[in-house]
């Protein structure tokens, strides 16, 4: 299997759910545990924790409203990922939540820049999962796949313009998997901060300018624009 990158979603074969299953875990967890076994719900990549082994995977699964949006860490060995996939597409999410026009014109917009944008947060995993994620003040999280830096200065740029019935919030993701969040380039951009923070597979690190205007130089997309997501 390829080398899974942060915020992909998997799922798990039967002996992972029951080693994991077997741990101590207190009731509640227990029971989101259950129902996502259950249902064959995909668990997403996180931040791969310093103290894993090279032939295992953190992934995390974050729980709906009805069980205080609780999050669970959790660890599997490689070999028991069974298959990979992606958050929805912006599009997807549009549509089956009948965002309207602004919406449309928005995912055009992206798809001329080239971008492959997917839906991740509360939105994405109520399309998921059907179960309830969204409150009144839920942020649409938008992953921006983008292929260099000038890409992801069009990328803001058009970020900075689009309102839609929800503040749009999100990282620019760089093929490195290398990621930023949009605001905080913004910023950067606009000379209002030196520094931003740029999130990795393994780390969290600060970049300056200089280092930021690289991402993407010879390098190659990794998440590919025909990639599904998990349904």
């Amino acid at each position: 299997m390829k080398r899974l990158a942060r915020n992909q979603l998997v799922r798990i074969d039967t002996l992972a759910w029951q080693q994991i299953e077997a741990r101590a875990w207190d009731p509640q967890a227990q029971e989101i545990l259950a129902h996502w076994r259950a249902h064959s719900l995909p668990l997403v990549v996180c931040r791969q924790r310093d103290d894993a082994s090279p032939d295992q995977i953190c992934l995390g699964l974050p729980a709906p409203m009805q069980w205080s949006r609780r999050r669970l860490a959790l660890r599997v060995p490689l070999d028991q990922i069974q298959v990979s996939g992606f958050f929805p597409s912006f599009l997807q999410v549009a549509r089956a939540s009948h965002w309207g026009l602004a919406a449309m014109d928005f995912d055009s917009a992206l798809s001329s820049l080239g971008v492959n944008t997917r839906v991740y947060g509360s939105h994405g995993w109520q399309f998921l999962t059907d179960l309830p994620y969204l409150h009144d003040e839920s942020d649409i999280d938008l992953s921006l796949h983008v292929d260099d830096f000038e890409a992801a200065r069009r990328v803001v740029q058009q970020l900075a313009t689009t309102e839609l019935h929800r503040r749009i919030d999100g990282e620019i993701v760089f093929p490195t998997g290398e990621a930023i969040a949009w605001r905080e380039l913004q910023k950067l951009l606009a000379g209002q901060t030196t520094q931003v923070m740029v999130k990795a597979r393994c780390s969290i690190r600060l970049a300056a300018m200089e280092e930021v205007s690289q991402l993407g130089w010879g390098t190659h997309r990794l998440t590919p624009k025909t990639a599904l997501a998990l349904n």
